[in-house]
């Protein structure tokens, strides 16, 4: 028995507050929601994953919080900006971006938390800022990027 809200909670939740999002894989303790999130110009199609870790796990952070990518429209750099990286993103092992909505040093996210309430309005925040950036140059979005373990290290 978990401690933390079941996917059927956060499922509920969702469901609530968040209309255009359903729920199109689940298992006990993992879901995925597809869901259009509309900041200012355009409408994004957004995917968040999650899992419910379990009582006993001791995981970072940064791997307990709901995964959160852009389906459509893929996001892009600014023109004029060669190859410089998105701003407030992670890679993963494919080269896709995955969002960076919190900063994990202070807690802003826990399990403990809905996603209903965090995750998908902070998403919508995020691209909000990434319209911005996009047309101006500058993220208004403040916040700070963890950098990966192996980035840390090297800059010892």
């Amino acid at each position: 028995m978990s401690v933390f809200p079941s996917i059927a909670d956060q499922d509920r939740a969702i469901r609530a507050s968040w209309p255009s999002f359903r729920l199109v894989e689940r298992s006990e303790r993992a879901a995925t929601w597809l869901g259009t999130l509309k900041p200012f110009m355009l409408a994004y199609e957004v995917r968040v994953s999650y899992r419910v870790p379990l009582v006993i796990e001791r995981i970072a952070p940064l791997r307990q919080q709901p995964e959160v990518r852009v389906i459509s429209p893929a996001l892009r750099r600014r023109p004029g900006d060669g190859e410089g990286p998105l701003p407030h993103v992670y890679v993963d092992r494919a080269g896709d971006p995955v969002l960076c909505l919190f900063d994990h040093e202070i807690g802003e996210w826990t399990p403990f938390r809905l996603i209903a309430e965090t995750t998908i309005p902070w998403a919508l925040d995020w691209l909000g800022c990434y319209e911005g950036w996009r047309a101006t140059g500058r993220w208004s979005g403040g916040g700070r990027h963890a950098e990966p373990p192996a980035a840390k290290e090297a800059g010892r």
